[in-house]
């Protein structure tokens, strides 16, 4: 089979699209005919070892975190273990308890652009918190591949949503549920406003967050350092989201998707052939929506 494979770390010049060997079912994996795969950041992350203390890998290695293809006649979607070979190849095994099936009316590129993507938003919004009506949401990068889905899934469930984005990015947001749309480069946002943050960059931004939310407020982080001690506030919570995969929170995801509450964006399409650009396109972190590799 051909994959998108790395011998080292590095930059795009590392990736090669090369034969390799078919990967065996065992220990309860399935084996995917992959017909589309998502490019989320932690694949060029990983490709230039900046996740290398936590995730270490043995060369030569297959890219890629998620995909959805067919197993005995039917689609499944969902996420590969982080320390085998990924997803960006024509066939992958995927951990039987990650993985979900697709139901009707939901195609390979959508279901592929829903795991990763998906749970990230998903477990944040609505397992960690409770939002209702009355909840004010500030969603970071919110025309990214998170933040698109995670807009959506905040103003289903009640809340009033704010995104920040460029103001390229402003109309796409607002098309997908944001009441406002505030781009950090350019303008202020008020201290004390949020009971929620849902910080999908990290860095700066994440000690910013702090003094946006109301006393009792909540800042979910999904890839940030810790919270400096003289930096933290002692009436507010920091929870670090873990995107675990189950099929049960797949399933959720997909019906949600195949009945409307959410509208997948899958806003760029690549052949496995053109890897290197899907990836380029992705590294730039300006992004909207998600990109995806079709087989």
């Amino acid at each position: 089979m051909r994959a998108l494979r790395i011998h080292g770390y590095g930059g795009p010049e590392v990736m090669q699209l090369e034969d390799a060997g078919m990967p065996r079912e065992k220990d309860g994996r399935i084996l995917l005919k992959v017909r589309a795969a998502s490019v989320n950041p932690i694949d060029w992350k990983m490709r230039r070892g900046m996740l290398s203390a936590m995730f270490p890998l043995t060369f030569p290695r297959t890219l890629g975190r998620d995909c959805a293809g067919e197993a005995d006649g039917r689609l499944f979607a969902g996420v590969a273990d982080m320390r085998t070979d990924g997803t960006h190849a024509e066939f992958a095994l995927l951990p039987r308890n990650q993985m979900a099936p697709v139901p009707e009316g939901l195609d390979a590129a959508a279901a592929a652009s829903l795991c990763v993507a998906g749970l990230s938003a998903y477990i944040p919004l609505v397992e960690l918190v409770s939002l209702n009506k009355n909840s004010k949401v500030l969603i970071h990068a919110g025309a990214g591949g998170v933040g698109s889905l995670a807009i959506q899934i905040a103003r289903h469930l009640g809340a009033e949503v704010t995104a920040t984005a460029s103001a390229a990015n402003r109309e796409f947001c607002l098309s997908l549920g944001a009441s406002r749309v505030a781009d950090l480069r350019n303008e202020n946002i008020k201290a004390d406003v949020f009971d929620v943050v849902l910080d999908t960059l990290g860095g700066e931004t994440h000690l910013k967050s702090l003094q946006l939310l109301k006393p009792g407020g909540i800042l979910l982080a999904l890839a940030a350092a810790p919270i400096p001690p003289g930096a933290a506030r002692a009436d507010v919570r920091v929870v670090k989201a873990q995107i675990l995969p189950t099929p049960q929170r797949l399933e959720r995801i997909f019906q949600w998707a195949a009945s409307g509450v959410l509208r997948p964006q899958v806003t760029r399409r690549f052949s496995l052939e053109e890897g290197k650009a899907a990836y380029a396109a992705s590294e730039t972190g300006h992004g909207r929506g998600k990109i995806v590799l079709e087989l």
